[in-house]
């Protein structure tokens, strides 16, 4: 239990469900060319959930004194794992996620895939020991990893498969991604400042240069509150505008886009506790959740 604990088995199980969601739910319902067989794609998350775990593993090994602060109850560095043991984790998910990925790219005929691989790796490592203690700076990488992974089958399973033939439909799939990951980074971005309001005893411990530490708690509010209207006007602009013709899909945005910005356009300028800010992290992971598992099911939506 402790190992899953470090790993943060819930994300990964999350990034998991959401890779298996567009392949077997949205590539599916929409007749999607692939590369990879289902083997293949298996290992794709495979290889993806390594990464993502050995980005956890440094992760806590590096914030032990920050989290002895902000998180105690998650501490399980020197509690309950050594740090050796740890380290020695990270670099066997770094070898097998990497490893899987170089065969995966030379599946496809695309080993200059695999850097995608390394340089994951490679950023999460960066964000761990450095860009993580960068105000919007480390918020945006890992945002933009996020982001990343709802791509990933875009890159490995249809790119290889692009025809003449099937370029509209491959078009099509391609463009809806792409809003997917850039819902998936502007919400986890949003949801990484809060975070960093939540976590700001820790990382004022660790003399980290995050936003609220930069610029004060509450114009990293009003920051957040701007950054939150924005995305709110937007989304009421798309609802309209491409999916007014479907009311499932309306419905489904107002519950699970809509009125959760609403819910924290209106009560983020009042924030001021770890209890407030933690409902707001939670309140923006459950709209990623419920947006990406919107890929499962697409027809069903705008039918």
């Amino acid at each position: 239990m402790p190992y899953l604990k470090l790993v943060r088995y819930g994300n990964l199980l999350f990034i998991a469900l959401c890779l298996l969601l567009i392949r077997f739910g949205f590539f599916r319902q929409f007749d999607a060319s692939t590369a990879l067989n289902n083997i293949q794609f298996f290992l794709l998350i495979i290889a993806v959930v390594c990464i993502a775990a050995s980005g956890y593993v440094i992760n806590n090994i590096l914030d032990y004194e920050a989290d002895r602060i902000n998180a105690p109850n998650r501490l399980v560095i020197r509690e309950k794992i050594s740090e050796k043991s740890a380290y020695n984790l990270f670099f066997a998910l770094n070898i097998i996620g990497v490893g899987i990925g170089f065969y995966i790219a030379n599946k496809i005929d695309a080993p200059a895939f695999s850097a995608i691989f390394i340089l994951t790796s490679a950023l999460l490592y960066l964000y761990a020991t450095y860009l993580k203690h960068i105000a919007i700076a480390g918020n945006l990488v890992i945002s933009m990893l996020v982001g990343l992974v709802v791509l990933l089958p875009v890159i490995f399973d249809l790119y290889p498969e692009l025809t003449s033939e099937n370029i509209e439909n491959q078009r099509m799939l391609f463009n809806t991604l792409v809003y997917y990951s850039l819902y998936a980074i502007l919400l986890n971005f949003v949801r990484e400042v809060i975070k960093d309001q939540e976590d700001i005893n820790g990382d004022y411990k660790t003399q980290s240069n995050t936003l609220p530490l930069l610029i004060g708690q509450k114009r990293t509010n009003v920051f957040v509150f701007i950054f939150c209207l924005i995305l709110l006007v937007f989304s009421i602009i798309f609802l309209g505008e491409d999916l007014y013709h479907s009311t499932k899909a309306v419905v489904y945005a107002l519950v699970f886009i809509i009125a959760p910005l609403l819910a924290l356009v209106a009560g983020i300028l009042k924030a001021n506790s770890k209890k407030d800010y933690s409902k707001f992290s939670f309140i923006l992971k459950c709209m990623l959740f419920f947006g990406l598992l919107s890929l499962g099911f697409p027809e069903y939506l705008i039918s």
